[in-house]
């Protein structure tokens, strides 16, 4: 094998990359609803659409019968022109890499491994929750049903559409297999880096937020359900389902809604968690070690976008539902009755202190891995702005939230005293929750910023970064709001109307709202001038030659070299 040598050109490489990726994938399309029709006509059941390729149409209602040998026909065109294709063009490729480590190693090459790995691996988890939803669904309900056919929305024919989805499932995953197989063979001759390393990562982490994101968001939806059905049983055991008007069968019970709720859910859980987990945990122990293949994860910027993503968008999602239920617990506080006409107390708090839970866990577990990624770099600076960065981007959620809180719950506050408060107690209770919530995330982020600082901490893009958007931030808050307020008196004082109820009210929320943005901007611009003022100055190294005159040389050396014993930046010659 050629270490260097690459035997395919560019053009001829990309060619044979591309056309092969889209032979591949007409073979598992091909082979997936050939099997699905096959399925379908041994059940008896009536056609389902073209498994993949949705936008394709057959005339159901004037022509069934016809419908199955049409799609066996265009499965089988689909195989026989794509097997021969990409059997010619992966080999003549495949005999390319096998002479060559650079081969190996190109961005075509990782371009179509990864893309047939994020593509199959994307239906397997598609197809194959949806295929374990039909037949635990079906296996409860799908039988004789004293609720009439197509009971909880159950597909009649459920047990065809599961051997199809289940079809396209099993057709993905050996050419998954395959292909991971492929990859990890590459790795292991040759090192990835540059694009081929990027469009790897680009696969494998968009594979990580989508199993995280479907799993996360499936657990708050089936434990918002039991939250649902527990707490009616506790506080409103009384409530039942009726049917429908007229409606003949025996209707649902709602412990038998929320089992077939729950049926259908738990796959995506399952399925979810487990492409987020069979992809992340690879990922995770190749960034371990010191070798130039760790090097690389570490550094991918696409893996420090996705982990601070995730970290974004979970430690938003705490706040924010956490500011909903206690918005929803505090308005009851401020006099709202807790049982109202469409809604309950419990209830509203239900799915916010749910999803509390869930992302609490995912926010926790990343800030880990934050933590992990710090402790794991060679270079003392790198490691200080990966924590930086995440410090900082707390203290701008916590910063934000904060003044918007402030800013409205003074407001209310002077409003009440005013006696002209026209804000009802939900609006008040948000005001009140905001600034519970963002007051310790920006304080505890802040407070670990100030126990760090030092001179590089103050010269850090993350610190100054956030100093100059909260700067920024301060200052549009002050033109904006100090240009309302005074439009609003101008206004007034030329209409005539300066004293009116709504007048004041107007002209004290904007002062309330100017006077927060001044402080947001002037608490951040002294915190950048004392920045700038304790900065040494960047002294850069250099040399400097220093010639000593003695009457006796070799004296003279050797009493320097005594003196000097020790210091590895100077050198005597």
């Amino acid at each position: 094998m050629q270490p260097d040598a690459r035997p395919l050109p560019a053009l001829q490489r990309a060619y044979f990359y591309l056309v092969a990726l889209v032979a591949i994938v007409m073979v598992v399309l091909g082979v997936a609803n050939l099997l699905r029709v096959g399925a379908e006509v041994m059940l008896s059941a009536f056609p389902g659409s073209f498994t993949g390729l949705w936008f394709l149409f057959w005339s159901f209602a004037e022509r069934p019968g016809t419908v199955a040998r049409e799609q066996a026909s265009l499965a089988i065109a689909l195989i026989a022109i794509g097997a021969p294709v990409w059997l010619f063009h992966f080999r003549a490729a495949e005999r390319a890499a096998r002479a060559s480590v650079a081969e190996r190693a190109s961005a075509m090459r990782s371009l179509y491994l990864h893309a047939v790995v994020f593509v199959t691996a994307f239906a397997v988890f598609g197809y194959g929750q949806r295929t374990l939803s039909l037949l635990l669904q079906g296996a409860f309900f799908g039988g004789p049903s004293p609720f009439g056919p197509g009971a909880f929305g159950l597909d009649p024919q459920w047990l065809a559409r599961a051997a199809g989805a289940g079809a396209m499932a099993v057709t993905a995953v050996p050419v998954l297999a395959y292909h991971l197989w492929l990859s990890s063979e590459d790795r292991r001759i040759a090192l990835f880096s540059g694009r081929a390393a990027q469009l790897r990562h680009l696969a494998l982490y968009g594979l990580v937020v989508v199993g995280l994101a479907w799993g996360s968001y499936s657990a708050i939806n089936i434990l918002t359900q039991i939250w649902e059905y527990t707490s009616d049983q506790i506080f409103n055991p009384g409530t039942t389902s009726g049917p429908p008007p007229g409606f003949p069968q025996r209707f649902p019970s709602r412990e038998e809604f929320l089992t077939f709720n729950l049926l259908g859910v738990a796959p995506g859980i399952v399925a979810g968690f487990a492409l987020w987990l069979g992809t992340w945990i690879p990922l995770q122990r190749g960034v371990r070690g010191a070798t130039p293949g760790a090097e690389i994860e570490r550094r991918s910027s696409i893996r420090k976008l996705v982990v601070y993503l995730i970290v974004l968008f979970s430690a938003v999602g705490v706040l924010l539902d956490g500011t909903l239920a206690l918005t929803a617990i505090g308005r009851r506080f401020l006099g709202d009755p807790i049982v109202e006409r469409f809604t309950t107390l419990y209830r509203e708090v239900g799915t916010p202190i749910v999803a509390v839970v869930v992302l609490g866990a995912v926010w926790i577990f990343y800030r880990r891995v934050v933590a992990i990624d710090a402790g794991l770099e060679t270079e003392q600076e790198r490691a200080a702005t990966i924590r930086r960065l995440y410090t900082y981007l707390i203290a701008g959620i916590g910063m934000g939230m904060l003044g918007l809180g402030l800013a409205g719950t003074v407001g209310v506050i002077g409003s009440q005293a005013m006696h002209i408060n026209t804000h009802k107690n939900s609006e008040t209770a948000t005001y009140i929750s905001i600034v519970l919530l963002g007051a310790p995330a920006w304080a505890l982020s802040w407070w670990q910023a100030r126990r760090r600082l030092d001179d590089d901490e103050r010269r850090s893009a993350p610190r100054r970064g956030y100093l100059y958007l909260a700067i920024l931030a301060g200052v549009l808050g002050s033109l904006v709001f100090g240009a309302a307020l005074l439009y609003r008196l101008l206004n007034a004082t030329f209409a005539g109307s300066l004293f009116t109820v709504a007048t004041w009210h107007d002209v004290w929320h904007f002062l309330v709202d100017a006077s927060v943005s001044a402080a947001v901007f002037l608490y951040h611009y002294r915190v950048l001038r004392a920045d700038r003022g304790a900065q040494l100055p960047a002294v850069s190294p250099h040399a400097v030659t220093v010639v000593v005159r003695a009457s006796d040389p070799a004296a003279a050396r050797a009493r320097l070299a005594a003196v000097l014993e020790g210091q590895a930046d100077i050198s005597l010659r």
